[in-house]
C-alpha cells in the first residue's frame, strides 16, 4: 500500500575512490562527497555508478531509488558488477556481486536513506520552507542617550523536524539494518554529513518504480547539543506502555553545500 512520506537522504563525506568491475571492465567511482542520490550528478552516488557502467560500455545504464526505498541498477541488456570495494556495495544496499540479469534491486535499504513512513512536522518554519533565520548580531546601547547600534555577522538557518508515531521497526531493531533511524543516525548524523529531506514521496513497499524526488529541502546537518550528538527513544503518547510507535525529533541547521 502506498503512503506519502518524507525521505531523508544522506551523504558520505570524503568517500575514497571505489573500484568495481562492470561486465569484466575495471572501473572506478572517483573520490568525493556524495549523497546517495542528488539532482546534481557530481554529488550523486547513483549518477557516479551510472557513469562507471556507461564507461564500461553498458548501454541504457540507469540507477534509481525505487518506491520501496531500495536502489535499482538496470540496463538495456544483461550486465554484471563485481564490487572490488565493499563500501560502495554496502552504501547502495547490495550484499553480493551481480550477474546474469539486466536489472538488479538491492536486497537492503541503503544506510544513507531513512523514511519515517509519514510526512514531516516542522517546528521552526512553515511546511516547505527550509528553515528559520537566526541572525548573529551584536548590539551596543549607549548608557547616556540610549542609542542602539548593531553589528551583524550574517545569519544561519535552523529547523527542527518531528516525526510522531513512527513504527519502531523503522527506528531500531536488533539487526541494525539499513532503513532504520539508528543506522541512518550513525552513518549520517554522527559524522556531520550533509543530508536533504524530500517531501511528499509516494512510497510503496511492493513497487520497484522510481520514486519522485522532486521536492528537496536542505542541505542540513544534524545539530549537536551540549551532551553531544545523540537521540532519545521516546514512545509515542497513548502508546507509552507498548513497543509499537516512537517519536523522532531532528534538530538541524543549514550548512554550505558541497563544492
Amino acid at each position: 500500500m502506498a503512503v506519502e512520506t518524507a525521505w531523508l537522504i544522506g551523504s558520505y563525506a570524503g568517500l575514497p575512490e571505489q573500484d568495481l568491475s562492470v561486465s569484466a571492465s575495471p572501473q572506478t567511482v572517483p573520490a568525493g562527497n556524495y549523497y546517495l542520490y542528488d539532482a546534481t550528478s557530481s554529488l550523486s552516488l547513483l549518477a557516479a555508478v551510472v557513469a562507471a557502467m556507461t564507461a564500461a560500455g553498458v548501454a541504457g545504464a540507469a540507477a534509481v531509488l525505487c518506491k520501496n526505498r531500495k536502489v535499482k541498477l538496470s540496463a538495456g541488456a544483461t550486465f554484471s558488477i563485481t564490487w572490488t570495494d565493499p563500501l560502495l556495495r554496502n552504501l547502495l544496499g547490495f550484499d553480493a556481486n551481480l550477474s546474469g540479469a539486466a536489472s538488479y534491486v538491492a536486497p537492503n535499504v541503503s544506510p544513507l536513506l531513512w523514511s519515517p513512513g509519514r510526512t514531516e512536522n516542522p517546528q521552526l518554519a512553515r511546511l516547505g520552507v527550509r528553515g528559520h533565520k537566526v541572525h548573529s548580531v551584536y548590539q551596543a546601547v549607549s548608557p547616556y542617550s540610549g542609542k542602539t547600534e548593531a553589528t551583524s555577522h550574517g545569519y544561519r538557518e535552523y529547523n527542527r523536524f518531528v516525526f510522531p508515531y513512527v513504527d519502531v521497526d523503522r527506528i531500531r531493531t536488533e539487526a541494525g539494518a539499513g532503513g532504520e533511524w539508528d543506522t541512518w543516525f550513525d552513518n549520517v548524523a554522527v559524522p556531520a554529513a550533509l543530508w536533504k529531506m524530500y517531501r511528499e514521496v509516494s512510497e510503496d513497499s511492493g513497487s520497484t518504480a522510481a520514486a519522485d524526488l522532486s521536492q528537496p529541502l536542505g542541505p542540513y546537518v544534524y545539530s549537536a547539543e551540549r551532551r553531544g550528538v545523540s537521540w532519545q527513544y521516546d514512545r509515542s503518547k497513548g502508546k507509552d506502555y507498548t513497543d509499537e510507535f516512537g517519536d523522532i525529533d531532528i534538530p538541524c541547521h543549514v550548512p554550505p553545500e558541497y563544492t
